[in-house]
């Protein structure tokens, strides 16, 4: 399947403010990107003349102000069909919440997605809902869905959204968020593995105690031999210290930063005062919808209620370089993706209005602002009006009916779509879903007997290779072992599964926050975190 889509795609031109995100921090008041074959040809003030290849095409005009497609270096999406967890009390490290010690979470997470992920109903319901929500919160890069068959193969599901995993394009070179159990177990093992050509986004000391930081420090394998290149990023890093940030920098390493749920788990997220004093590249990340934002529209709304209380660590244009140019460059992307230049691919998201700073008009933007998303060229998801105009068969575009969103179309067309997903509609993957989760325990027992059927089915039947819900003989995270100890760091995960007598009807999360009130209402209720937060976090969404 060609990367996203393939590089025929139309030739138009979108008029608004720009901001560029290069690196020059160029932003043109009033000026036209001119896009062809998924790529973006010029970047131009209005009053100038169009180009010569340009003349017979008339700008559509936006009303608002463009930014580089959002890219996230962190979420669990299959997950994020669930709903916000009202976390029962503060954690010190990952272990804590996501084992024996705590059946909430089999019920409420491990449960249900071990028998969504298997239903052949409702599997490529998950991919298509948490794609388009992705879509819809802004999001152009993120993470992969994994997919896995009853003949033992693997790959990625390949939709609209970008996945860093799985790019298919040599000028993106595909990173890497799992490695072999073999490699995460003994360090020079793992250190040949960040010595090959990939990027690891690996989760890395999760939780504020000694037991979490010792999963970084488990990292110096003999005095002063760290396994750490520019290979590295590290997820969460929550215990770091100065002196830990320090090494990371000195070795190449950089970071991904996902406060809203450290501060949901942990009341407590990196010091990134101190990563920012050594130097740490940092991108962004939501996490998943059961810890954390709905996607980075909403994690940079947190991160900047973060860095205020730390003392105005970040600028906002900081906080969007997170999601644009800095994630391009962690990932090497970054002399084609990350910012709106010449030559780079056409990434876009366009939010209403072109008043006020344009960096802070895009962290303080809410859902209901963007009015188009763009990727590889292709017009994905804006208001109605505008999705007309750049699409050639309208028929292609499905119009939302969400109250919220009525005025909204989705194009999730693709000629060469993902068989896991096919024509899939959003209202389609909407329903069934619902319907799945409002009647988990009968489910289960439907996909007990599609178990029995899949060991002697001749044909390949795909379900999700979720995290950390089975072994699967790959890893999040590196388990070096501790110093002068033959026992792994990191946490300990329970992957025992909840009867089905313990599961209850849930509900599904809603695609946007602006008017979740059950979302909304639940985070400010949250117990870790820091005083106000969850009503300052609401008023920013709302």
């Amino acid at each position: 399947m060609p990367p996203v889509d393939s590089r025929n795609g139309p030739r138009f031109a979108l008029r608004g403010r720009i901001v560029t995100m290069d690196g020059q921090d160029a932003v043109l008041r009033d000026g036209v990107l001119y896009i062809n074959g998924g790529r973006i040809d010029h970047v131009l003030p209005a009053s100038a003349p169009p180009p010569a290849d340009y003349v017979d095409v008339t700008p559509v005009e936006t009303a608002g102000t463009a930014y580089p497609g959002l890219i996230e270096l962190h979420n669990h999406l299959p997950y994020d069909i669930l709903q916000l967890w009202r976390v029962p009390r503060r954690f010190a490290n990952r272990s804590q919440w996501g084992s024996g010690p705590n059946p909430d979470y089999r019920r409420l997470v491990t449960g249900p997605m071990r028998i969504l992920g298997e239903d052949p109903e409702s599997m490529p319901a998950v991919a298509r809902y948490v794609e388009a929500k992705a879509l819809i919160n802004g999001t152009t890069t993120s993470q992969g869905i994994a997919l896995f068959s009853n003949s033992g193969s693997r790959r990625m599901y390949r939709g609209i959204v970008r996945n860093v995993e799985a790019t298919d394009d040599p000028e993106l070179p595909e990173a890497k968020t799992r490695i072999a159990d073999v490699e995460a177990a003994d360090a020079r093992r793992f250190l040949a593995r960040l010595q090959q050509p990939h990027r690891l986004l690996l989760h890395l000391a999760e939780g504020t105690d000694d037991r979490a930081r010792v999963h970084f420090r488990a990292l110096e394998f003999e005095p002063g031999k760290w396994a750490i290149t520019e290979n590295l990023v590290g997820i969460h890093c929550t215990p770091l210290t100065a002196e830990d940030f320090q090494i990371m920098v000195e070795h190449g390493g950089s970071m991904v930063w996902s406060p809203l749920s450290n501060l949901l788990l942990y009341g407590k997220t990196a010091d990134v005062a101190a990563a920012k004093a050594a130097g740490t590249l940092l991108g962004l990340g939501s996490d998943w919808s059961v810890s954390g934002s709905k996607g980075l529209l909403g994690e940079m709304k947190a991160a900047q209620l973060t860095s205020a209380a730390g003392g105005a660590v970040f600028t906002d244009r900081e906080l969007i370089s997170m999601a644009t140019r800095n994630a391009a460059k962690i990932l090497r992307w970054n002399q084609s993706i990350g910012s709106l230049s010449p030559g780079f691919h056409a990434d876009i998201v366009i939010v209403r209005g072109q008043d006020g700073d344009p960096y802070t008009s895009l962290v303080a933007a809410r859902d209901t602002d963007i009015s188009l998303v763009v990727i590889n060229g292709v017009a994905r998801y804006g208001m109605t009006a505008i999705m007309e105009e750049l699409t050639s068969d309208t028929t292609r575009l499905e119009r939302l009916t969400d109250h919220v969103l009525a005025d909204r179309a989705l194009n999730l067309h693709h000629p060469d779509a993902d068989p896991a997903v096919g024509d899939l509609t959003l209202a389609d993957a909407t329903q069934r879903l619902t319907d799945a989760l409002a009647d988990i325990p009968l489910l289960a027992s439907r996909v007990e007997k599609t178990r029995i059927a899949r060991r002697t089915e001749p044909t390949p039947t795909w379900r999700l290779a979720l995290d950390e819900i089975a072994p699967t003989g790959s890893e999040l995270r590196p388990r070096l072992p501790l110093p002068h100890s033959s026992l792994p760091s990191g946490p300990v995960i329970s992957t025992v599964e909840p009867a089905v007598s313990s599961l209850h009807p849930l509900t599904l999360d809603a695609i946007t926050a602006s008017t979740d009130t059950e979302f909304l209402d639940t985070l400010e209720a949250e117990s870790n975190l820091p005083d106000s937060f969850g009503a300052r976090l609401r008023d920013l969404l709302t």
